[in-house]
């Protein structure tokens, strides 16, 4: 059977102490549950039965990951989520991890497989989270750029202007949130059939300052629909 160290003044810190009883208990049971690297192999069925099945004792993924998380990250989820990953764990129970040591040397290379070893002689357990971050950094820059490569076509061909001002308008758009983005392409037309409505002769924006003004946020004016021409029945008595 395993020994681990454990905090006596666990119990103590506004973390813990925060939680709803059926996570704290869920807390104490992965922390003990996980492998000698702190990995542990996320399965709530087994670990519901260990915190207990009672109705206030009910735990699940989603709230286990947002209750733990909050203030610092304290889970990091790796292999699409079927393992998580708890770097406080390695801190407290080896400290500075040494390739010397052969128990730290088991440790390392399960780490090293996660990418969370990085440096000889230094254990990082968040740079891995982090090189993951940048990764995904990236793919958003890049999802983000192509949704400006989309809008700038489309706004120039849906309001007749000429394009300028590109490197601009794309620090502009970079800075919305997906939402954003969506509905500044979304309501183009709506914005320029406004204008048209309102004022033939009121200029529309350039592309840089309908982001930056946020114009896609206005409230538009839908042209008036033209009913169907009334039918009326003609009195017989005044027919021919």
């Amino acid at each position: 059977m395993a020994k681990r160290f454990t905090d006596t003044n666990k119990y103590k810190k506004p973390f813990i102490r925060g939680l709803q009883g059926a996570y704290k208990v869920l807390w104490d049971y992965i922390c003990l549950d996980c492998d000698h690297a702190g990995i542990w192999i996320v399965d709530f069925d087994v670990a519901q039965i260990y915190v207990g099945k009672e109705p206030y004792m009910k735990v699940n993924k989603l709230d286990a990951l947002k209750f733990f998380n909050t203030g610092e990250i304290r889970i990091i989820e790796i292999n699409d989520g079927s393992k998580w990953f708890i770097p406080s764990f390695i801190e407290f129970q080896y400290g500075f991890l040494n390739e010397q040591n052969r128990a730290h040397n088991s440790v390392i290379k399960i780490l090293y497989k996660y990418g969370f070893y990085k440096n000889k002689g230094l254990a990082s357990p968040l740079q891995g989270r982090k090189d993951k971050d940048k990764d995904k950094d990236k793919d958003k820059d890049k999802d983000k750029k192509e949704k400006f490569e989309l809008f700038w076509e489309q706004y120039h061909m849906m309001t007749k202007l000429l394009k300028s001002d590109k490197s601009p308008t794309e620090k502009h758009w970079m800075k919305l949130s997906y939402d954003e983005m969506d509905k500044a392409i979304s309501n183009i037309q709506p914005y320029y059939n406004s204008l048209r409505l309102i004022n033939n002769k009121k200029p529309v924006k350039k592309a840089r300052t309908y982001l930056s003004d946020k114009n896609f946020n206005d409230e538009f004016i839908e042209p008036i629909k033209k009913s169907n021409p009334q039918i009326f029945e003609i009195d017989p008595k005044f027919s021919q």
